[in-house]
């Protein structure tokens, strides 16, 4: 009788060994979902940013390309309208000089604002990488806390071992979505 008790007793501290590193095993995964979401977030909002500074600097190019050519057109009409003069000449000059700043300025140009723009948008999908990596990571340890919940109620080892192979494999996303998130993302 002791025998079979003493059996019993080993297989309820077992049990609840196996217990207790389900638990763990969750908490940690727990906490490395909430790495996941952090990331995650912090990639919106960077995504967010970037697609507006875009969004605004390809508006403020188009506003400089209006301007460019209602310049050479307002330089044109003058040309045809106005008789010969110095005063025309000059107001011709002044209207291309303006044009050709809107164009070209180093600064405040199209070409400077287009590049700008394409930076932004370069930003933004780096962003939209990283994003998608930590959405990828945090989908597998959330699904690995469901399968390791589930383990602790069924007291099954082959769903804790899942449970932790799943984890790793969001942990392993989550770095990626730090280091490198093309290999990550989806």
């Amino acid at each position: 009788m002791s025998e079979t008790l003493e059996e019993h007793e080993h297989a309820t501290e077992a049990a609840e060994g196996g217990r207790r590193y389900s638990a763990l095993l969750i908490a940690a995964l727990a906490a490395g979902l909430a790495f996941s979401e952090q990331g995650a977030q912090h990639a919106q909002t960077a995504m967010s940013n970037s697609a507006i500074a875009a969004t605004d600097l390809w508006g403020q190019y188009q506003a400089k390309s209006i301007r460019a050519n209602e310049a050479k057109d307002l330089a044109l009409v003058i040309q045809a309208a106005a008789p010969a003069s110095a005063e025309r000449d000059a107001a011709v000059a002044k209207l291309n000089g303006d044009s050709n700043r809107f164009e070209t300025d180093p600064k405040t140009g199209k070409a400077s604002i287009a590049e700008s723009a394409k930076r932004k948008e370069e930003e933004r999908d780096a962003a939209h990488e990283h994003l998608e990596a930590y959405d990828n990571a945090a989908a597998a340890l959330q699904l690995a806390i469901v399968i390791t919940t589930a383990s602790v109620i069924t007291r099954s080892r082959a769903l804790a071992a899942a449970g932790l192979i799943i984890g790793l494999i969001g942990a392993v996303l989550g770095v990626l979505g730090l280091l490198n998130p093309t290999l990550a993302a989806w």
